[in-house]
C-alpha cells in the first residue's frame, strides 16, 4: 500500500493559485463562448434560458 506524501505549505499555496488561475481561465471562455457549452435542462424537461 502506498501512501499520499504531504505537500509543504508552499506547495499547497500554489497548488490553490493554480487551481485559481484554472478556475478563471475556465469561467472566462465560458463567458466568451456560451455557444460551446450544452444548455442546462431543468427537471420539466424544458432548456433553462440563459441571461
Amino acid at each position: 500500500m502506498t501512501r499520499k506524501r504531504r505537500l509543504t505549505e508552499d506547495q499547497e499555496r500554489q497548488r490553490i493559485e493554480g487551481l485559481r488561475i484554472l478556475a478563471r481561465i475556465i469561467a472566462r471562455h465560458y463567458q466568451a463562448h456560451p455557444e460551446l457549452y450544452p444548455q442546462p435542462v431543468d427537471a420539466a424537461g424544458g432548456g433553462a434560458e440563459r441571461v
